[in-house]
């Protein structure tokens, strides 16, 4: 065994461990188990005091931002090479349209976080009713039964719980959990998951406060995967063993919590901490090892959402794959094929965004392009961000 396997090793099986005991880790503990949460009470004081752990967990995630950036300025104080290479890279190439108009694709696709968020929290309240027969496959706790529907993360994580469901039940959830993957795919990441979202805005505040974000390499690509495949199996696997996924999930320390419910955090509570610094530095982090999109990202072979290439129009310039959040080089690489979907894609639209060649790339549904690159955007980019 390399000193690469080891390493490897070693990471899941403490991970293993921490999954196993994750009641033993105790972040947020509360008496009491309830539920009385309208829409009148959304805004008074008394619900403003149920977000307590929400409150600690930006705090503590604000602290450890703080903590990173100082390291990081010691460290290129001590050694410039070295504290040069965390910083230039995806700033460089990705950061050169900043200045460029936000696109019509892009403000769907916020509008589509953004909203879907809030029903996905508060559709109960908010519309009166929910999907109970609906389970989309997205990272929304099911523990806060005020959403819109159910999410599919919590009975691929207890696939016990599952087999005892009637018929009907276990039907309704492979049709509507299948059909939203087969329509959609990773899409869902993109534009449906709230764990997107609080990631992608944690990404806003790291633009908007000009600190710089950390460039990824192919080798620290790599060395997430044993992290992602760890996730997956602690996800479908760890009910047999009599654990919980969902104590280790960090998906339960923002939905149940922002609609009032009155819940205990256990390593998710940590977890949530880390994911949010995480993503602060390095966009969509915690996408890159989510166990739910790579299964979602299973049927990336049939989904009409695609990202297509054409390789005569590519001048290799890099910029689609500096500007991609999970490290898909294909899309760079692709010299012959015009389709470079990945199983990974979430198809947030970076790589057409920042493309600066006129039609090099395109995202499009069933064969029609709804986003595709332009150089006269980038260019344009250049210029605001110049007299700024």
């Amino acid at each position: 065994m390399g000193k690469r396997g080891l390493i490897t090793g070693i990471v899941c099986a403490t991970m293993a461990l921490v999954a196993y005991f994750a009641w033993q880790f105790s972040f947020f503990e509360c008496d009491a188990n309830t539920y009385t949460t309208t829409a009148e009470q959304l805004f008074t004081p008394d619900h403003a005091a149920k977000l307590a752990p929400l409150l600690l967990i930006g705090l503590l995630s604000a602290l450890g931002i703080v903590l990173c950036i100082v390291v990081r300025q010691r460290i290129v104080r001590k050694d410039p090479l070295r504290g040069s290479f965390a910083t230039s890279m995806g700033s460089a190439l990705a950061g050169r349209v900043r200045g460029q108009r936000v696109s019509a694709f892009m403000v769907v696709r916020w509008a589509c976080m953004v909203g879907f968020f809030a029903l996905m929290v508060f559709g109960g309240i908010l519309l009166g009713a929910r999907l109970t027969q609906v389970s989309i496959p997205v990272f929304a706790c099911p523990t806060n039964m005020s959403q819109l529907s159910e999410a599919s993360c919590y009975y691929l994580a207890h696939l016990n719980e599952l087999a005892e469901l009637p018929l009907a039940g276990i039907a309704a959830f492979v049709v509507s959990t299948l059909g939203f993957v087969l329509v959609f795919g990773r899409t869902l990441c993109g534009f449906l998951c709230p764990m997107g979202l609080a990631q992608d805005v944690m990404h806003k505040i790291r633009q908007a406060t000009r600190v710089e974000g950390i460039a990824m390499t192919d080798r620290m690509y790599q060395a997430l995967v044993p992290l992602r495949w760890t996730m997956l199996l602690l996800m479908v696997g760890l009910c047999f063993a009599g654990g919980n996924f969902c104590n280790f999930c960090p998906a339960i320390a923002l939905s149940p919590i922002a609609v009032g419910l009155s819940v205990s955090l256990y390593a998710s509570g940590f977890l949530m901490v880390f994911v949010l610094i995480a993503s602060f530095f390095k966009r969509r982090f915690f996408c890159t090892i989510c166990p739910l999109g790579y299964l979602v990202g299973l049927a990336h072979k049939v989904q009409p959402f695609r990202i297509r290439k054409d390789c005569t129009a590519c001048t290799e310039c890099g910029a689609c794959y500096a500007a991609c959040p999970m490290g898909i080089k294909q899309i760079y690489t692709e010299r012959e094929h015009a389709d470079v979907t990945d199983i990974n894609c979430i198809m947030c639209g970076e790589c057409v965004r920042c493309c600066p060649e006129d039609e090099a790339l395109s995202l499009t549904f069933a064969g029609k392009p709804l986003y595709v690159s332009k150089r006269s955007r980038v260019v344009e980019g250049y210029r605001r961000q110049s007299h700024e």
